[in-house]
């Protein structure tokens, strides 16, 4: 071979490997370009997929509150004395522990729902959980209303309001409530809407908020 068609080799194979490398430098190129575009979307995508999961443990958390406790909850937010007295049976007992109250039977029931509407403002009952094992259903909830000055004759309405913890027990026959217990710190609640809680007051530190 001359040096003419050496010349002429050489050139084509230099020209062959230059555009190899600028058809691979494109390829990689585009393939980041493409990865880059990708990974937002995966990242919506598990983002989501995360807040479906959520989602989807709240959906089970309400599907696993039994629909009396439920409906208890809608007769005290409505204060509706019928709706109340329409899940006990007509033997049914409402008991209430700090209150010391116990009214049986359905028009006891929904007495006491009558009592306290005329007792406290915007009586409510907001649900935190409940469980339930056979008949009976442990119910964790929160107590809120506003002292409106019929809890003694001795001091005129506070207008305050006040949120306590509560406990509900519920003993049912069939779908009906035949036993419901309440319990809160009535000591609480008094605190709060500005009355007398008793012979003991604690004294809150001076950096408390």
């Amino acid at each position: 071979m001359n040096a003419a068609a050496r010349r002429i080799r050489t050139s084509i194979i230099t020209t062959v490997a230059v555009t190899a490398a600028a058809v691979m430098l494109t390829a990689c190129s585009g393939q980041n370009d493409a990865d880059q575009k990708a990974a937002p979307a995966s990242a919506g995508a598990a983002q989501t997929e995360g807040g479906g999961k959520a989602q989807a443990a709240s959906d089970r958390h309400d599907a696993g509150i039994p629909p009396v406790v439920t409906a208890w909850a809608e007769a005290w937010n409505s204060s509706d004395p019928q709706k109340m007295a329409a899940l006990f049976t007509k033997d049914g007992v409402y008991q209430d522990n700090a209150f010391q109250g116990t009214m049986r039977g359905t028009k006891g029931v929904a007495d006491w729902v009558t009592m306290t509407a005329q007792t406290i403002g915007d009586a409510r009952a907001d649900i935190v959980d409940a469980f339930r094992d056979g008949d009976r259903i442990a119910v964790r909830w929160k107590f809120s209303g506003t002292e409106t000055g019929a809890f003694t004759k001795d001091y005129p309405a506070t207008g305050k309001s006040f949120t306590v913890p509560a406990v509900t027990i519920m003993d049912l026959k069939g779908d009906k409530i035949r036993h419901l217990t309440d319990t809160y710190n009535l000591a609480d609640l008094l605190r709060q809407s500005g009355l007398p809680a008793g012979a003991w007051n604690p004294t809150a530190p001076e950096n408390a908020e």
